[in-house]
């Protein structure tokens, strides 16, 4: 399985007004997760928009999505769209993240574009990432599954690689 890092660049309009406006998908995923953020300028909207997927429907699907709090899979679009509840940080990541896992292998998924982390007006939410983190390099995925794209704004890459280096010694940075 491959895992791999897409930096997104949002524009300046876009970070502006705190709108997402444009997606670019990865070729060849056949899933898309996104968090269950309609109506609005959300990041969910611009996959629909890009796609022409119907706008009324996504809606009704993240508004059931959160009211259950519960990952939701939207079959009736191309790709299919997995919905993750809108935690905003106060959620437990664990249980959605078993619950996501076990719709990514109801999907038999073997390309997953994760866009969660693509378009962020606020800090990197570290702890859950942490959890995703866990579970994508745990390895407790579905075998269909052969690669992840894990998008993430380029304002927040540092505070990425800060997470996932090693705390060294002291005295073992001196080289660095």
């Amino acid at each position: 399985m491959n895992l791999s890092f897409h930096t997104i660049s949002n524009s300046p309009d876009e970070i502006f007004m705190g709108h997402k406006i444009w997606f670019e998908p990865v070729p060849g995923c056949d899933v898309i997760s996104a968090t269950a953020n309609a109506p609005g300028f959300t990041p969910l909207i611009a996959v629909a928009r890009h796609f022409g997927w119907d706008y009324d429907m996504l809606e009704r699907a993240a508004a059931a999505c959160n009211e259950k709090g519960e990952v939701l899979i939207v079959t009736s679009v191309v790709p299919t769209l997995i919905l993750v509840p809108a935690t905003k940080g106060r959620g437990n990541t664990g249980k959605v993240m078993w619950d996501f896992i076990k719709a990514l292998s109801a999907t038999e998924a073997q390309c997953l574009h994760f866009t969660h982390f693509g378009f962020l007006q606020s800090r990197l939410p570290h702890q859950e990432i942490a959890v995703i983190l866990d579970y994508f390099l745990g390895m407790i995925l579905p075998h269909t599954l052969k690669s992840i794209t894990f998008d993430i704004d380029e304002r927040r890459i540092k505070q990425l690689y800060g997470l996932m280096r090693p705390t060294l010694p002291e005295n073992e940075n001196d080289d660095f």
